[in-house]
């Protein structure tokens, strides 16, 4: 299935020298619905169930390895915490996706649980609002843990969050929309959430630019 995706339109580097760090959304951007952030049931912490909500899983487990091949970190920001009363939940849920992605080790190469942020805003510090905030905390978090030198134009976020997004533009990161769809729009052909079509239109922009958004409308 990788070969599917060794084509310019996927693997053309002309964003490279401008990006030092891919940070993703978790949920309605690697998955296809919310996970709410938590499993409460346990058909939904089934391999087969969890493949099935990625909203792109072939496509991610092709990209993420050729992001990293070029130099370039990888990680995620996302809204959750742990709740004791769940399945699964927090940054055990997260992994159990990355693992059935990746298998257990590879999953831990690409993605250490260090370059994992995983919080609201609110629960750390009461007056923080994640509608005014987004994900800079976090962003701000993943590049101290992993030592990443970088300017803000050389931060890339992929999320279905316009409220991130605009605010990661804003602070001059490379904001890029993952539009989360319904399952009737899937059906009529839109592609949900981080698929190789945000990151084709991505690569044709060349990486865009630092406090701009791409497939924002």
């Amino acid at each position: 299935m990788a070969e599917a995706f060794h084509k310019s339109e996927f693997i053309n580097r002309d964003w490279v020298p401008k990006v030092k760090l891919v940070i993703f959304d978790f949920d309605k951007t690697i998955t296809n619905k919310h996970t709410g952030g938590s499993v409460m049931l346990p058909v939904h912490a089934t391999d087969g169930f969890i493949t099935g909500n990625f909203a792109d899983l072939e496509f991610f487990k092709f990209v993420v390895p050729f992001i990293k091949a070029q130099g370039v970190q990888v990680a995620i920001a996302s809204f959750g915490e742990d709740d004791p009363e769940s399945l699964l939940s927090g940054m055990a849920l997260i992994r159990k996706y990355l693992d059935t992605a990746f298998g257990a080790k590879k999953s831990r190469d690409l993605f250490p649980d260090h370059a994992i942020a995983l919080w609201h805003p609110e629960r750390k510090t009461p007056s923080r609002d994640e509608k005014k905030v987004g994900k800079e905390e976090h962003i701000a978090e993943v590049v101290k843990n992993l030592s990443v030198k970088c300017k803000p134009a050389e931060i890339v976020l992929f999320d279905d969050d316009s409220t991130n997004i605009k605010i990661a533009s804003r602070k001059g990161h490379r904001a890029v929309m993952c539009h989360a769809y319904s399952t009737k729009e899937q059906e009529k052909g839109k592609t949900t959430g981080f698929s190789q079509d945000v990151w084709k239109d991505f690569v044709k922009s060349k990486g865009g630019t630092g406090g701009g958004c791409c497939s924002i409308v």
